[in-house]
């Protein structure tokens, strides 16, 4: 017994020294050689993937030393890759069945990752963003900006703080579809929105608008208002009872006549306003300009919702020009 303890101890040293090797002491022309052979294995197969390690990072802007290869691929397509790659002698291991496959050529290390931190995979939507790269004179398939963003947030950890650099180094970049990074910040949200918040701090271009909608999307999220559940072993009547309560009282019914007058108020139709229920209490949050354009809030809300308790708000932003400025004549 004590003899399986020590060949297990053994097994592991030997792993962790493998892994050292792996990620920090492989050949750089060996990399080369066996990146573009592994791609175009892929290729030619016609497997999807895209780069999301330190080659990606490199072709998105960022001049740093990386000594592996990381491939993303849908969890279905992981088999097959190393399928393709051992048929071009690559040695492989299924090393965790839950995220992540390994192959070798020339002790050069492929990272086969099938899901990433934040419970991040390679679905259609991300693929529908993978762009054609430049990488050392060669066209290859990385994985877009926004996505790199959020999964670089997302893996971020004590012992690989790389993954912050790498992903404000993108940042430094420029040329986001902020939109598309608000829509993916929901696998990490706060480490998003943290990364953004700093990269500011760091005098990078990041626009006020994305944080703050990022913000308010983690931290003033609506109220949730349970729904009526019909339950199939209950009685009849207590069903009827539930089905009865669809007035106009209803929460959801309120709340859609109040976003409807609103909308159609020209005195602030054009304004963000969201509306919350909860109980018999209506909050209204947003931003206008002026202190008539909240009155006109209270005035909408009090003629569609008079039985509820209106809890108003809404703040008023007032646009001031920078100090010290001149007025050009």
């Amino acid at each position: 017994m004590l003899q399986k303890k020590n060949l297990g101890h053994v097994e592991e040293k030997e792993q962790t020294d493998r892994d050292y090797y792996d990620h920090h002491l492989s050949d750089q022309e060996s990399l080369k050689e066996v990146l573009f052979e592994t791609l175009d294995t892929i290729e030619i197969s016609g497997i999807p993937y895209a780069l999301i390690g330190g080659v990606a990072g490199k072709s998105l802007g960022r001049p740093r030393v990386t000594h592996d290869i990381d491939l993303f691929v849908t969890p279905e397509d992981a088999p097959k890759i190393l399928d393709v790659l051992e048929a071009k002698g690559f040695i492989s291991q299924k090393r965790d069945p839950y995220w992540l496959f390994k192959a070798w050529k020339k002790n050069i290390l492929v990272d086969i990752i099938f899901r990433s931190s934040g419970d991040i995979y390679f679905d259609e939507e991300v693929r529908s963003h993978v762009r054609r790269t430049s990488y050392l004179g060669r066209s290859v398939n990385s994985i877009s900006p926004e996505d790199f963003l959020v999964i670089k947030a997302a893996a971020h950890q004590e012992h690989n703080p790389h993954h912050w650099h790498d992903a404000l180094s993108v940042l430094k970049q420029g040329n986001l579809d902020w939109n598309y990074l608000l829509k993916r910040a929901k696998h990490a949200p706060r480490r998003v929105l943290s990364l953004l918040i700093y990269g500011q701090s760091n005098d990078i271009a990041i626009p006020n608008d994305i944080i703050r909608l990022l913000y308010k999307s983690v931290f003033e999220s609506p109220s949730y208002i349970t729904e009526a559940v019909v339950h199939p072993y209950r009685n009849n009547l207590y069903i009827k009872k539930i089905s009865s309560s669809n007035g106009e009282d209803n929460p959801i019914y309120v709340k859609g006549k109040i976003m409807e007058a609103l909308t159609s108020d020209e005195r602030i139709a054009e304004h963000d306003i969201q509306i919350y229920i909860s109980n018999h209490d209506v909050i209204a949050k947003g931003e206008v300009f002026t202190e008539d354009q909240k009155h006109a809030v209270d005035e909408v809300i009090k003629v569609v919702a008079p039985h509820f308790q209106l809890k108003n708000q809404v703040e008023v932003r007032i646009l001031k020009g920078p100090e010290g400025c001149e007025a050009i004549t």
